[in-house]
């Protein structure tokens, strides 16, 4: 097999000809050779929102699992400063800082409201971020507060993250879900030691217990009906919540012995499991066409900011690129594809986000095939799936957004094959 040049390669030779360009213009240079070094970093990934959204407790929860699970550093999260005033891009400096650090973007907000989310820097910016705008997830923070902290606000929560998907407020980013971040960060970090207070209290019955779980003043009360001292109490509340703790013991009661097994609980119901893998997904799996994105960007704005008799031809070459960059097409659709954007019947999705590249952009993923197929074997699954995507663009009963979606996968099936000698 032979791999075509990747968007990386075409936007790396139009740096490297912007820096010949520039070489007398220091200002542009140094900012043309910066995005030239970040193409070979890991990707940055902002995790942004107005100030009370749970921000740093949720960057916290991503950098302590990355140290724990990953041996090497594919990804770096950045604790932004909170959005001063989604409603003034222009004078939050906030915006400008994520355009200049970062290469994608975890929005917090706690409510899907379409007039704040038509608001964020997602949805804005240059006709060229607009046409590349695959670089945001929208996470609805502080779950454990939906409905006003009942023992099911997770799942009302998630289901709330479900429906926003299809919402076209929600277009501007690749998927929606929900998490709580002091709950993820609790359980990633949770220790022997808290599992074993924890325990106790779960040891009581939940008749007595539940009453000092309603308030931080009966929690951390005199009366509290477990010996355990107040300070150890008040870590407890500081490292899980009150809505964490109410759920730990529950957790406890019905089968979680274990630390190791309570932390897994935690994790997974926080929502946390879900964000980590939109941002591999998304971010870490896509990770040169995201870096990418960034150095088009970059260099359209240096571009329009340095006059020079060469801008022509490098604008020029900039959209070339842009226009003929399948990658975007791909994520947009994979994002339209699990919000329910796209009416296909189940099995046409499966193979369609799969040949899109969202399990994996080697051929054996994108075909769904285990291991290292023969290479006879994969060419003829490739020259089938090719077949049925171009009878489904091409069907005149088929909706015309079906069509365009199916064109998408189709330029996918193309590319799988121009992988082959």
């Amino acid at each position: 097999m032979i791999a075509g040049t990747s968007l990386a390669e075409r936007v790396r030779s139009l740096l490297a000809e912007a820096a010949a360009v520039y070489r007398d213009r220091p200002r542009a240079l140094a900012l043309v050779r910066a995005h030239l070094t970040r193409l070979d970093e890991p990707v940055r990934v902002a995790v942004a929102g107005r100030s009370g959204t749970g921000k740093s407790t949720l960057v916290s929860a991503l950098d302590a699992r990355v140290s724990r699970h990953s041996p090497g550093r594919d990804v770096v999260f950045l604790d932004m400063p909170a959005l001063a005033a989604l409603g003034e891009r222009e004078e939050d400096p906030v915006v400008r800082q994520l355009a200049a650090e970062a290469d994608a973007v975890v929005f917090l907000a706690r409510h899907p409201e379409a007039d704040q989310l038509s608001r964020l820097p997602a949805a804005s910016g240059s006709a060229l971020a607009r046409q590349t705008a695959v670089t945001s997830i929208l996470a609805l923070s502080r779950a454990d507060e939906v409905g006003a902290g009942r023992i099911d606000a997770l799942i009302a929560a998630k289901q709330l993250a479900r429906r926003s998907r299809t919402d076209d407020a929600c277009a501007p980013f690749q998927t929606v879900v929900a998490v709580a971040g002091q709950l993820a960060l609790g359980g990633i970090t949770l220790q022997e030691n808290e599992f074993a207070a924890l325990a106790l209290l779960a040891s009581v019955p939940r008749a007595e217990l539940d009453r000092f779980l309603l308030s931080v003043d009966e929690f951390v009360s005199e009366r509290f009906p477990v010996r355990l001292d107040q300070s150890s109490r008040r870590v407890l509340l500081a490292k899980f919540g009150l809505f964490g703790v109410r759920l730990t013991t529950t957790l406890i009661r019905t089968g979680c012995d274990s630390a190791m097994k309570l932390s897994a609980q935690l994790v997974q119901r926080s929502g946390f499991t879900e964000l980590r893998d939109a941002v591999d997904t998304y971010f870490v799996a896509r990770g040169d066409v995201v870096k990418a994105r960034t150095a088009l960007l970059a260099l359209e704005t240096m571009l329009d900011a340095e006059p020079h008799r060469q801008r022509e031809l490098l604008t020029a070459r900039l959209e070339q690129i842009t226009a003929g960059a399948h990658d975007f097409r791909e994520l947009r659709l994979i994002a339209a594809l699990h919000g329910g954007r796209v009416d296909w019947p189940e099995e046409l999705t499966t193979e369609a986000m799969c040949l899109l590249g969202a399990h994996g952009t080697d051929v054996p993923d994108r075909l769904g095939l285990d291991g290292e197929p023969d290479e006879g074997a994969a060419f003829s699954t490739a020259i089938a799936a090719l077949g049925r995507w171009r009878h489904r663009a091409e069907a005149p009963e088929t909706a015309p957004a079906e069509r365009a979606a199916a064109r998408v996968v189709v330029r996918s099936c193309e590319g799988i094959l121009a992988r082959f000698d």
